[in-house]
């Protein structure tokens, strides 16, 4: 099965739902400010329409040592990267209302490179295929 079909089985969605997979990687010190995945109510991005993130899930790539940390900073909690593990966490209600308390920032990664994988679960299905993984262009293998 592929990653994806994974996902949508994880996360009891559609495919059409899900937002194409994103890759990150942060450097040593490199960082990601504090921010929320949600919307204050419906917005057009990344193929979806008058609809939002109602689920957010990423998962770690890499082991690191000192730092990079998920601080979810109104929750008082954060989360250690650690290869193979996952976080999900639900931006906003049904009725697109943010939830503030999943307000989070990447701390700065220590010497390790920390890599996560990321998506996002939206309310209504993708209506710009362009959008789809399937449509996405290959990447080369320099960039890999």
């Amino acid at each position: 099965p592929s990653i994806v079909s994974k996902l949508v089985k994880l996360l009891d969605c559609r495919e059409d739902e899900l937002e194409i997979l994103q890759v990150l990687r942060y450097k040593e010190g490199q960082e990601f400010q504090t921010h929320t995945d949600g919307f204050a109510g419906p917005t057009t991005a990344a193929g979806f329409v008058n609809s939002g993130r109602l689920v957010t899930l990423f998962a770690y790539l890499s082991n690191v040592q000192t730092g990079g940390h998920t601080e979810f900073v109104d929750l008082k909690f954060s989360v250690a990267p650690k290869k193979g593990s996952a976080v999900v966490h639900f931006p906003a209600s049904e009725q697109l209302q943010e939830d503030t308390r999943t307000v989070h920032r990447g701390m700065p990664a220590g010497m390790d490179e920390k890599w996560i994988l990321a998506t996002w679960v939206w309310q209504h299905s993708r209506t710009d295929l362009q959008y789809a993984e399937n449509n996405l262009q290959e990447l080369s293998a320099d960039i890999i």
